[in-house]
């Protein structure tokens, strides 16, 4: 008998868990997740970016998927790609730190969507976002540094996790399932030249994957039949976009009792930026207190991982694109202004003399030593001098929202209630959505009516 491929292998263990269904703590996960989810989307809608991916929709024949922000639905693959752009505009949807992928982008609006289409209930809905997560974090862990610099994780390696979600709530076969998965495996892509321009691409990358994802299932479950060794096979994934990754790692410690499901493993952004400089945003929020009151900063210097400097050593921006990946910048902000939120990347705030005058002062280095805990920790360490010679130092090794410093149920609700209200949507409506969400995981078929009710302002 021959030896199961590596998406084969992938099919199996979902298969087996639609057998005998995930856990409460997972389901609740899945819950907490969408729920985040949800607040950067809506928070997209408010912005030029989102508006014109709007626009995009509208130019769309109707169809009987829910679109965040208009009244009539879309095609399940117009809904994926404009949703799952919505979502990654402002920069505070999640992370995972070992794949170094933001999975909520994908994979939520792709189960939504599809969810929808089959009138899924809620419970299964979240099922597939914990399906999802686990395999595109599974991939995007094994794909390796070099695929990073050149590649966007999110858009590579999440087309599967949309592709299983899609498959989860299609209730596809072995066979099809696998297919699916080789006919998401042949649509990766997602480039970052965007990021050393200034470009406005990076939210197509989840909302590309998302779509199709959804197209690779829906066309396997048609009987499109898909390659069976993308990711191992010679002229497969990993030949061609990660030559230095390791398939194997994909399947690493699959189906092992006891341990825990990526899905549990999600960072969740407390600041409107690139995760990459939340360590040094904390570290200088943790300094901003101990400062004396009027205290003139001459030097700063951030020491961090290599992966950090190559996408936001940016000492000189001048767009919030921009902005949001800059240490400078963000490291100015939460010392100048004390937090690092969407009103810091307005153009007003693009433009504080005070934060301005600091950035030329201020230094990025790598420290090998968080170099080499890299990807597992993102960590930072800021030290600054003042004007009277005195020094101050603090480290972050576990930033604000890493599983091991969570934002609690009640931070979690109000980044939600701030992310909505940023986007327009009435306080009436937000209560409503955050009644909705805690009920999710129910048996019942899944509802979108409330996420309809927001193109409507009360």
């Amino acid at each position: 008998m021959l030896e199961a491929s590596l998406t084969e292998r992938l099919a199996d263990w979902q298969l087996a868990q639609h057998q005998t269904g995930f856990a409460a703590a997972d389901i609740e996960a899945a819950r907490l997740l969408v729920l985040d989810w949800l607040g950067s989307a809506l928070a997209g809608i408010g912005t030029d970016t989102g508006r014109i991916f709007l626009e995009y929709a509208r130019l769309q024949p109707a169809g009987k998927v829910t679109l965040l922000g208009l009244s009539e639905g879309r095609s399940v693959e117009v809904a994926a790609l404009v949703n799952g752009a919505l979502s990654h505009i402002v920069e505070m949807d999640d992370v995972e730190r070992e794949s170094v992928t933001h999975p909520g982008a994908v994979v939520v609006p792709a189960a939504l969507a599809v969810a929808e289409r089959v009138g899924a209930s809620g419970l299964d809905l979240l099922a597939a976002v914990v399906a999802g997560y686990e395999l595109m974090v599974r991939v995007g862990s094994a794909l390796g540094a070099e695929h990073y610099y050149h590649f966007h994780n999110t858009a590579t390696a999440g087309v599967f996790g949309a592709a299983a979600a899609a498959g989860w709530l299609l209730d596809l076969d072995r066979d099809r399932l696998v297919w699916a998965l080789g006919n998401a495996g042949t649509q990766a892509a997602g480039l970052w030249q965007f990021n050393d321009e200034g470009a406005l691409t990076k939210p197509l990358h989840p909302g590309r994957a998302a779509a199709n994802g959804v197209l690779a299932a829906t066309l396997s479950r048609l009987g499109l039949t898909g390659a069976r060794h993308i990711l191992e096979g010679e002229r497969g994934f990993f030949a061609g976009l990660a030559p230095r990754g390791d398939p194997q790692q994909v399947v690493a410690h699959l189906g092992e009792t006891g341990e825990p499901l990526r899905v549990q493993k999600i960072s969740i952004k407390p600041h409107a930026s690139c995760r990459h400089t939340h360590a040094p945003i904390d570290a200088a929020l943790a300094l901003r207190a101990q400062l004396p009151p009027n205290a003139t900063i001459t030097a700063v210097r951030v020491s961090t991982y290599r992966a950090a400097l190559t996408l936001c050593d940016k000492p000189d921006p001048h767009t919030a694109p921009d902005a949001k990946f800059s240490l400078q910048f963000c490291v100015a902000s939460a010392l100048l202004r004390g937090q690092v939120g969407l009103a810091e990347f307005s153009d007003a705030a693009l433009a504080d003399s005070a934060v301005r005058a600091l950035l030329p002062h201020i230094e990025v280095a790598i420290d090998p030593a968080r170099e080499a805990a890299y990807p597992g920790c993102w960590s930072a360490a800021v030290e600054l001098t003042l004007a009277d010679g005195r020094t101050f130092k603090a480290t972050q090794d576990r930033p604000k929202g890493d599983p091991e410093n969570p934002l609690s149920v009640p931070e979690l609700e109000a980044k939600f209630r701030n992310l909505a209200a940023a986007g327009g949507v009435h306080s009436a409506q937000v209560e409503r959505l955050l009644d909705w969400l805690r009920a999710l995981a129910r048996p019942e078929p899944f509802d979108p009516l409330p996420l309809r009710e927001l193109a409507r302002r009360p």
